[in-house]
């Protein structure tokens, strides 16, 4: 009995398909369907059930499957594990962060590193609504970012933070002087949006009836936003100390969670984990 076996069990079951579980593994078809029959055969069981088109679990298989990712991600756990006791300082780090965090703490962060590893460059990305796919497609090492749903499958996460996005508008904003304004009265005013830093992304917290200004960074969406040429959401650390931005208060206000996250299957050395244990 292999570990792969299993894995290829797994992996049919997420997918959904023996095809759409062939392509994911790089493997024949023919490959995938006789992993899924030797297990059946050594333990005398039916996984999946014949009399569907797509593969269905059995009764047997719906309890096998919950045992075979226990045992998936202690074994990944362990090889992870092994990897680390002999990996040496990294002589590079790739940390993304996300515009929304407070650099206060990202700063505090790189001075711990630098004293620890003075050796070691650091490579800091500063996104917006990109860091799951900046982790996945292995841009970044670690990453802090917002994490609207956990993909507990593929990253281990850490929440660190919860931050509050209100809407903002300037004392010299047209409707300034009136109380409660709706989304509707804000419409005909340029939504001030931070485009996505890398690749597409789906927009969260925008009203699609309004006119929408794109911007590249949260320094520039505020500074339109405090003239009063727009209006949008900032974090409260963001609006701190700005006389001239009001909250809306009667709009709802999105708790926003951020954590630190890294893939599962990739092995920590010592500098990436000073920076995971930081935010123990």
């Amino acid at each position: 009995m292999t570990n792969f076996w299993l894995h290829v069990i797994n992996v049919i079951h997420q997918e959904g398909s023996f095809r759409k579980a062939s392509e994911k593994l790089f493997k024949a078809r023919s490959a995938v369907s006789y992993s899924v029959k030797q297990v059946e055969q050594y333990y005398d069981i039916e996984i999946f059930s014949r009399e569907t088109y797509r593969p269905e679990l059995t009764r047997d298989g719906k309890i096998l499957i919950n045992k075979i990712q226990t045992l998936l991600d202690a074994a990944n756990q362990f090889d992870v594990f092994a990897r680390q006791i002999n990996s040496e300082v990294e002589k590079e780090l790739r940390i993304s962060v996300s515009a929304i965090f407070p650099i206060e703490k990202v700063t505090c962060l790189l001075s711990h590193i630098k004293q620890s590893f003075p050796e070691t460059i650091i490579h800091l990305d500063i996104e917006t609504a990109s860091g799951e796919r900046m982790l996945r497609d292995d841009v970044v090492d670690i990453g802090i970012y917002a994490v609207p749903e956990c993909n507990t499958a593929e990253f281990v996460y850490r929440c660190i933070e919860r931050l509050k996005l209100s809407v903002y508008i300037s004392s010299s904003f047209p409707l300034a002087k009136l109380d409660n304004l709706s989304h509707n009265e804000l419409a005909p005013y340029p939504q001030v949006v931070v485009k996505s830093s890398y690749k597409s992304s789906p927009d969260s917290g925008i009203v699609k009836e309004a006119l929408h200004w794109y911007v590249s960074d949260h320094h520039t969406k505020k500074s339109l936003i405090r003239s009063g040429l727009g209006w949008g959401r900032l974090t409260s650390h963001e609006a701190a100390n700005e006389p001239k931005l009001i909250a809306l208060n009667n709009l709802e206000t999105l708790n926003i969670p951020i954590y630190v996250a890294r893939k599962k299957d990739k092995a920590l050395g010592p500098v990436a984990s000073k920076v995971w244990e930081f935010f123990c």
